[in-house]
C-alpha cells in the first residue's frame, strides 16, 4: 500500500517548517491559507483585490500596484518579495525567492533563499521569470517572456534570456538614444 504523502514531501515540509522554527501543524495551516489566497488572487477579476490577496499571503506589495492573472509569487517564502508602489506585474509571471536541489542533489545544491525587490514604477511584462536575489531598479521595463537572473539598474529596458539591459530610459520614461 502506497503512502499518502511521499518521502520528498515529508523532507521538504520538515525543512521549511524547521527554517521558520515553526510547529509543523501551524506551518501547515499557514501554507494551506496561503495556497487558498493564491488560488483566489490568480483568478479574481479586480486587480486591486489581487494585490490585497497577495499582501494577505505575505508579499510586500506597495500602493497602486497592478498584478495580472496567474502570477506566482514564491509559495514558500512570499515575505521575501517586495513590489514597489506603481509597479505592474503582467499575467503569468513567476517570482521565485528560493531554489534547491532534488533529494539526491541536496548536498551539492542546498536550499537557498534571497529577496526579490521590484522597484517603484517597474513594469514586468507577461510571462517573465524573476529569480532569487534580484533587484529591479525603479522605472525599469522588463520585456515579455524575459528571465531576470541578475540585478537591473533603474530606468532600464531589459529583455531576453537572461535579461540584459538594451536601452536606458530617461526620468520621464522616454527612450534615450
Amino acid at each position: 500500500m502506497s503512502t499518502l504523502i511521499s518521502n520528498r514531501d515529508k523532507v521538504t515540509y520538515r525543512e521549511i517548517a524547521d527554517h521558520y522554527n515553526s510547529n509543523k501543524l501551524l506551518f501547515g495551516i499557514k501554507y494551506f491559507k496561503n495556497w487558498i489566497l493564491e488560488l483566489l488572487a490568480s483568478n479574481i477579476p479586480v486587480p486591486s483585490w489581487r494585490a490585497k490577496l497577495h499582501r494577505m499571503r505575505g508579499v510586500n506589495v506597495g500602493k497602486n500596484v497592478y498584478i495580472g492573472y496567474d502570477v506566482v509569487f514564491d509559495r514558500l517564502h512570499p515575505e521575501l518579495i517586495t513590489v514597489g508602489d506603481y509597479a505592474e506585474i503582467g499575467d503569468r509571471c513567476i517570482l521565485s525567492a528560493h531554489s534547491r536541489g532534488s533529494l539526491t542533489t541536496r548536498q551539492a545544491y542546498p536550499r537557498s533563499m534571497a529577496p526579490i525587490i521590484i522597484g517603484r514604477g517597474v513594469s514586468v511584462n507577461p510571462g517573465c521569470i524573476i529569480t532569487q536575489g534580484v533587484k529591479i531598479g525603479e522605472n525599469s521595463i522588463i520585456g515579455i517572456g524575459s528571465v531576470v537572473s541578475r540585478d537591473i539598474s533603474p530606468n532600464s529596458l531589459a529583455l531576453g534570456y537572461p535579461a540584459k539591459v538594451i536601452k536606458k530610459l530617461d526620468c520621464v520614461g522616454e527612450l534615450q538614444t
